[in-house]
């Protein structure tokens, strides 16, 4: 019994749901239209995306956020979801209507929270788009301790800029 009590305190003490993604959005754009969707890459912008932002996507499917401002896109919000180290991590990425990079928020952590990047290394990534992709050593330092968990967001925000910059330019204006 002891044991049980004990593996449940250490379940515990992992990460899970931060905020919950509508609210991110509301959060950051409180006086916007909003508008919420799941989209599916097709297999050619796909490859395209991995081939152009070096990456190599896991899915084709994402819940996307259309942000509005008196009728006029201003922005877009893409969840994305991926494995840190054994266990899921889902951030917003928060991109400008020229899919560049304003704001990251982590929506859920389910690995050790000593594990998510502070406040201040998501600064790194603030204006970073196609001309500039993100990557780890060069424009974005890694984190000591936290070595997967800064790789992991920055694979995924090479993926939300192509499908921002190949994909949603196009289809949302």
């Amino acid at each position: 019994m002891v044991v049980l009590f004990v593996l449940l305190l250490a379940g515990l003490s992992y990460g899970g749901l931060i905020i919950k993604p509508d609210d991110a959005v509301k959060k950051i754009f409180p006086n916007h239209e909003i508008q919420k969707k799941s989209i599916m890459i097709d297999k050619k912008t796909r490859d395209m995306i991995q081939k152009k932002f070096k990456t190599k996507m896991k899915t084709s499917i994402f819940r996307i956020y259309l942000i509005k401002k008196d009728g006029n896109m201003i922005g877009y919000g893409i969840l994305h979801s991926h494995r840190v180290r054994t266990k899921k991590e889902t951030v917003l990425f928060i991109l400008d209507k020229n899919c560049r990079i304003k704001d990251i928020e982590v929506i859920a952590f389910y690995e050790p929270p000593e594990y998510i990047p502070p406040d201040k290394w998501f600064k790194n990534f603030e204006n970073k788009g196609a001309s500039e992709t993100p990557a780890v050593r060069k424009n974005i330092p890694n984190i000591t301790g936290a070595t997967l968990s800064s790789r992991a967001i920055t694979d995924a925000s090479r993926q939300v800029i192509g499908i921002c910059d190949l994909y949603l330019r196009e289809k949302f204006r």
